[in-house]
């Protein structure tokens, strides 16, 4: 009984203690509660993901020499800063799985001195950018998906020539750069770059015949008509790009009358002919002018799905009046053809 009297005892004493400590003998003082600490992320259908350069955190700012964004997920926005002591660069970029990708580069200026979007799956040299010295904010998006050839990316170097390699898809299919990027021409006839549309059509250039030049969605076309003098022979071969399953389809524009020196080609790897078709886009009279009106064109090549293939422009003609234009080459899923323009059409399957 002694010993239960003595424990209890103790037990008050021992409360008395741990009141005096926690609250003084002040009750009025309040004791804060032991809690944990949780972060609550927005909701929202697009990812954003930060680079690995650091600069969007605005802790560093890597240097636009050698700056790469990359991600794997689908609808995604990735920023990141760089700093630029001016000059000429090289503009890489891939859709990757995403199915496209959009890349801006805005300046400190205020300025956007690059935005563009594209369907390049695989690791394609974009352009080249001349970029004045101050800091830039690279953005990259990327696609919903429908996609292939890994991560989405944009790689910023000094490389301003584009290697040798094999695209997704025909590379400046529609010469949108204003130049014979990724394309080869050989002897005169189609020039050192492909005919500005809006220069061609003032009436104070004259650069058609009959008509301003018309059907056409791009700014810019190749061909060997050489703006009111003669046409002159010449070849224009294009990159390398791989025939896709989904899109096995080669559709472009082409202005040409039937001719046996005029042609379009399509080559393997090691250059033979793989198909060769002739057009004559005379033919068909329902609307536009015929000298200057672009009509659709396409060549199926099911047959060379998988393989790295390129593009051929033929103009053997040295006449005035023959001469070929084309242009807006790009891989498709469906043909779109104009009715009667198509001569003969040759596969070399062998």
């Amino acid at each position: 009984m002694h010993k239960f009297i003595i424990a209890y005892i103790v037990a008050i004493i021992i409360m008395i203690v741990v009141v005096y400590v926690e609250t003084g003998f002040n009750f009025n003082k309040v004791v804060p509660l032991k809690t944990t600490s949780t972060t609550s992320l927005p909701s929202s259908s697009t990812t954003t993901i930060q680079g690995s350069g650091g600069g969007g955190n605005g802790t560093f700012i890597g240097t636009c020499d050698t700056l790469y964004l990359s991600t794997q997920y689908n609808n995604a926005s990735l920023s990141e800063e760089c700093a630029s002591s001016g000059g000429l660069y090289g503009i890489w970029v891939a859709a990757g799985s995403s199915g496209s990708e959009t890349v801006t580069i805005k300046g400190a200026d205020g300025k956007y001195y690059l935005s563009q979007t594209a369907q390049y799956n695989c690791t394609t040299f974009y352009d080249n950018l001349t970029l004045p010295s101050q800091d830039y904010n690279v953005t990259l998006k990327t696609g919903l998906g429908g996609g292939s050839c890994g991560n989405a990316l944009i790689k910023i170097n000094r490389t301003s020539t584009p290697p040798q390699q094999i695209y997704s898809d025909v590379y400046n299919g529609n010469f949108s750069t204003g130049t014979y990027l990724g394309w080869s021409p050989t002897n005169p006839g189609f020039g050192t770059a492909p005919l500005n549309i809006t220069y061609a059509d003032q009436s104070n250039v004259n650069c058609y015949v009959g008509q301003p030049w018309s059907g056409y969605s791009g700014a810019y076309f190749a061909t060997n008509y050489n703006c009111g003098l003669q046409a002159a022979a010449g070849n224009l071969s294009s990159s390398l790009f791989y025939i896709s399953a989904t899109k096995p389809f080669l559709n472009f524009r082409i202005i040409s009358p039937s001719s046996a020196t005029l042609y379009v080609m399509v080559m393997g790897n090691n250059g033979q002919p793989l198909a060769t078709a002739h057009y004559n886009t005379f033919n068909y009279t329902a609307s536009g002018n015929a000298a200057t009106t672009f009509r659709n064109a396409s060549i199926p090549l099911s047959a060379f799905v998988g393989q790295p293939v390129r593009i051929k422009i033929v103009a053997g003609s040295t006449n005035q009046q023959t001469y070929i234009a084309a242009g807006d080459f790009g891989l498709a899923a469906r043909p779109v053809q104009t009715p009667n323009i198509l001569v003969n059409l040759t596969f070399n399957t062998t």
